[in-house]
């Protein structure tokens, strides 16, 4: 018989599981007892599908099916789907954890899936948001829950409803096959066989068969109806009770398939993450933050306080209360203290947070080995890290060494070591940064949930430093300046230009009034338009140039860094003459907290402001400055979002169809702040991102002297503290153009060198030097970035060698230096041994590991082809930097907008292949260089030789062909970025 019982009333209902509270015994192990939901699942499900398909067939054969059975047939998609949601979401691993009953008949089975078999039997497999928050409820207030249970209680209703559903599903087939018995009987009475016996249970489904079809025959029929009114009399009723019986039975069926079917439904559609947060005592509990911050979390930040409690807790719900009460008791005892900033009054300081190790010594939390060594490194991370680093980068040193010491040439050892430095540290820092991003899980910072709006508190102002070169450059940013407020609304979000002219040789030009006239009456119009009443919505602040002795031209102070020095100084004293031009509601500026900073051809995303804001207001992720070192140590002055590509930049050329998508082979992009973030809690900041204007200017101004630096991202993201916001994204162009995205690199390896000074204990301040208070890991950022510009001359240097005067096997060296380049493939195929993921389809995740080899091929390829190239532009740009630095001390903020090096690639690019052979020349007279000193040094390599110089020599060609658009592209606009 189906799961059918009295439907109780909700108070009875309550009272019920306040019975089952007090009487359900929990086994000491969680793990006790061999009962297992799952095999019980695929039984159920495996009967659901016979009965779907005979009663299909039946359906298609044009016989009549129970009432009950249209149920089944027309939601059997529905039954399929919440089926396979339950093996999803109750993985074998997550069941063993969930608190399981001791009693005898109930031995193994976990208590929350005994919960919802009681309720689907009391109800008749009838639930509503009501009925299953004041059972839980009232099973509470007895026994808590655990959040585990909580979380399961979705699937464990769905289980017993596919339980109730299968044995429904019997009944039905069990009737069906009676009235099967019914009609052989009346079929063997038509081919005149001998009268045999009724079955020996008469099931009512039979009787009523066999009266319907006996009105079908004449007298012959008159000894089967006598045998079963005699059988039926045997056990003391009638043909029509049993009729009666029968149809009672369906009417009864009926109800109970669709009261499990809409149940079913309603579990499928319910709004659970709401249902569990109501119900939850631990929730409950976390409310009473003396902060007030808990409630105003979004729902990922919220579960994730509710994960540590269940960490720090005994797997029983009354041990998580006890956790959740003591970590807001915690924080009520420092609310009276009102210690620091009053971040340790928020209970998440004492879950997440630095106070967690007080909150597990009051809790009495022991953690476990692996939770030892976890905090080990992270405690010595800098030191693990690069450990790891010197480790690996040693043993490829030394590897090579030792090649050279086994092919009988000990003297040449040192230069082989020196040779390998670099090309190992490559090698080691990639296979390092794939452990860590294996091995540690990246965590989302908690936020505050802004969809109600931003408060005033939080006023923030997003700007786009550009340069303003012409009207029609005017007109074109101030419409991307529409489109970014359009897509971020809210009264508190506030959109501004900072301009500066173009570098001139005059204090001014003909052309600027007539530039500056369209900017302020562009402002003006979109204030209008947007905001008539206040005009505070869009603002226009333009600065005049400047002589620079140092540069030799008039132009805006310190470029972008000096607009955003000026422009912060401007938001704390409205009386700062740093801009000439100010425009817009001009009183709310000391009200601005933070800053979004874009470049000219960044996009911010529909709520990515909120999003960001959000965050940075989170109590735990506030700033607070060391008064010694004068940076950020605790919480973030800046959120660096992930940098993406646009869909049209992408589509530009073959070139940045290979790479947009892939930006992490771009080795000055934020492919590895993603290590960094998760390792150290601290990412690098690329120049597109919020920062706290208080926090970022305590922390920055003063720290450079002027003239000095060209790329200061880097920089004022070591003093600020930048956080890595990888779930929040801006768009940006890509070049489509070899030469240009060349050029780009060229210029941000300028900018890198130029903090070499950063390294030493001394440091260049305005004011003189000042003692180094970097930490080594914000040094080892600084080094980083110089030893990534050095790879490709390095491994220029190392195939080179190789074949000319390295002894060993030159083949032997190739394949070494080939092991760096092909890194992408290696990490892809690594990515096809791991498998699919749970609940992919092989062939899909074959074909994604196969798009991935062909992307990966096709990068790793192309660095070798331009390999030549990029080495001659990174030893100029290094060069030339050094030159600056040490000699001339002039021409250090040399810089070149994005858009006229764009520009300047087509224009080579209308001119023909012959403009790409000239600006790429380095790499074919290399090429033919090294071929012909093979040739005279070690002739048995020019074989291995030819096919590497064959590509350089084809570089330019490649280049030219790569960099052709293909329609999709659009024009940049001009940005001042970084």
């Amino acid at each position: 018989m189906p799961l059918r019982g009295e439907v109780l009333s909700l108070e009875s209902l309550e009272e019920r599981a306040k019975t089952l509270a007090a009487v359900f015994t929990l086994a000491r192990d969680p793990r006790a007892g061999g009962y297992d939901v799952l095999p019980r699942l695929d039984e159920n499900l495996r009967i659901l599908r016979q009965a779907y398909g005979l009663l299909a067939d039946d359906v298609h054969r044009g016989e009549a099916v129970p009432p009950a059975a249209e149920w089944l047939l027309d939601n059997f998609h529905l039954v399929d789907a919440e089926a396979r949601a339950v093996r999803h979401d109750l993985p074998p691993r997550y069941y063993r954890k969930l608190p399981k009953l001791a009693a005898r008949e109930l031995a193994g089975q976990a208590r929350i899936h005994a919960m919802a078999l009681e309720l689907i039997r009391h109800g008749d497999g009838r639930l509503d948001a009501d009925r299953l928050s004041r059972f839980v409820g009232a099973f509470q207030t007895v026994a808590p829950l655990t959040i585990g249970e909580l979380w399961a209680w979705p699937s464990m209703l769905k289980l017993a409803l596919l339980e109730n559903l299968r044995r429904l599903a019997e009944a039905i087939l069990a009737g069906r096959a009676a009235r099967r018995q019914a009609d052989a009987a009346l079929a063997a009475l038509e081919q005149g066989a001998a009268l045999g016996p009724l079955p020996q249970a008469l099931h009512s489904a039979f009787v009523a068969q066999l009266r319907h079809r006996l009105r079908e025959y004449d007298q012959r029929a008159s000894p089967l109806r006598l045998l079963m009114e005699q059988a039926l009399a045997d056990r003391g009723t009638t043909p029509e009770d049993a009729v009666r019986s029968e149809h009672q039975r369906q009417a009864t069926d009926q109800a109970s398939t669709g009261n499990t079917i809409t149940s079913l439904r309603l579990c499928a559609t319910l709004d659970w993450s709401r249902y569990v947060e109501r119900v939850s005592l631990v929730e409950q509990i976390l409310r009473r933050d003396p902060a007030a911050i808990y409630t105003r979390m979004t729902f990922p930040s919220r579960d994730r306080y509710r994960h540590a409690v269940e960490e720090l807790s005994d797997p029983t719900g009354e041990a998580q209360v006890r956790v959740a009460l003591r970590a807001v008791e915690s924080a009520r005892q420092a609310a009276e203290l009102e210690e620091r900033d009053g971040r340790t009054a928020h209970v998440g300081h004492h879950l997440i947070g630095r106070g967690r190790r007080g909150l597990e010594i009051d809790v009495a939390y022991h953690p476990g080995l692996a939770e030892r060594l976890r905090r080990f490194i992270f405690a010595h991370a800098t030191a693990v890290y690069l450990g790891g680093l010197v480790f690996l980068t040693g043993l490829g040193v030394c590897a090579a060494a030792a090649y050279v010491r086994a092919a009988g040439a000990p003297a040449m050892a040192a230069a082989a070591a020196l040779l390998t430095l670099i090309p190992a540290s490559e090698l080691a820092t990639l296979l390092v940064q794939r452990l860590v991003a294996a091995l540690v899980p990246p965590r989302r910072l908690p936020r505050l949930d802004l969809s109600g709006g931003v408060p005033e508190s939080a006023r923030t102002m997003v700007v786009i430093p550009a340069l303003l070169d012409s009207v029609g450059g005017v007109e074109r940013l101030l419409e991307h300046l529409e489109v970014q407020a359009l897509g971020n609304l809210d009264p508190h979000i506030h959109f501004a230009i900072l301009g500066d002219f173009r570098d001139a040789k005059t204090a001014t030009t003909a052309a600027d009034d007539a530039i500056l006239a369209a900017a302020v009456a562009g402002i003006e119009e979109l204030n209008r338009r947007h905001a008539p009443a206040s005009q505070d919505r869009f603002f226009l602040f333009h600065r005049d140039r400047r002589w620079n002795p140092k540069e030799g031209v008039f132009m805006g102070w310190e470029r972008k860094r000096g607009k955003i020095e000026e422009f912060n100084r401007l938001l704390r004293n409205p009386e700062d003459t740093g801009f000439r031009v100010r425009l817009g509601a001009l009183a709310l500026l000391p009200s601005v907290r933070y800053v979004v900073t874009l470049d000219a051809d960044s996009r911010l995303p529909r709520g990515a402001a909120k999003t960001l804001i959000g965050i940075i207001c989170h109590p735990l992720n506030r700033p607070w400055i060391d008064p010694l070192t004068r940076r950020v140590t605790d919480g973030y002055g800046i959120l660096q979002p992930r940098v993406s590509v646009t869909l049209a930049s992408a589509a530009g050329s073959l070139f940045a169809r290979v790479y947009a998508g892939h930006t992490g082979v771009d080795p000055y992009s934020t492919a590895v702040s993603d290590t960094y973030q998760d390792l150290f809690a601290e990412g690098i900041f690329t120049g597109k991102g919020l920062y706290d204007v208080d926090a970022f200017r305590a922390a920055v101004d003063g720290r450079v002297p002027e003239n000095a630096l060209l790329s200061h991202d880097l920089f004022e993201g070591l003093h600020a503290r930048t956080a890595l916001v990888s779930d929040v994204e801006v768009v940006d162009d890509y070049p489509a153009n070899v030469l240009a995205h060349a050029r780009r690199q060229h210029r941000w390896v300028r900018g890198d060198w130029q903090i070499l000074a950063w390294l030493f204990p001394l440091v260049p301040t305005r004011e003189g030097f000042a003692k180094n208070r970097l930490p080594l890991i914000s040094q080892w950022k600084i080094l980083d970035n110089l030893r990534r510009s050095l790879v490709a001359p390095a491994l220029l240097a190392l195939f080179a060698a190789a074949w000319t005067v390295l002894p060993g096997r030159p083949s032997a060296w190739t394949l070494g230096g080939l092991a760096i380049v092909g890194f992408p493939l290696l990490a892809a195929l690594a990515h096809l041994l791991r498998g699919p993921r749970s609940g992919e389809p092989a062939r899909v995740h074959v074909r994604g590991v196969l798009e991935d080899l062909s992307v990966a091929f096709a990068q790793s390829l192309l660095t070798l082809v331009f390999l030549p190239y990029h080495a001659w532009e990174t030893v100029h740009a290094i060069g030339l930097t050094l030159v600056r630095l040490v000699v001339t001390q002039r021409r250090l903020l040399d810089w070149e907008t994005a858009a006229a090096q764009a520009a300047r690639a087509a224009g080579l690019l209308k001119e023909g292949l012959r403009s790409f052979a000239l600006e790429m020349a380095a790499s074919p007279v290399a090429a033919l260089a090294l071929l012909a000193l093979t040739a005279t040094a070690r002739p048995g390599a020019f074989v291995l030789a030819l096919p590497f110089a064959l590509l350089w020599v084809a570089a330019p060609a490649v280049a030219y062909w790569l960099s052709q658009p293909t329609g999709s592209g659009r024009r940049q606009l001009s940005p001042d970025d970084r």
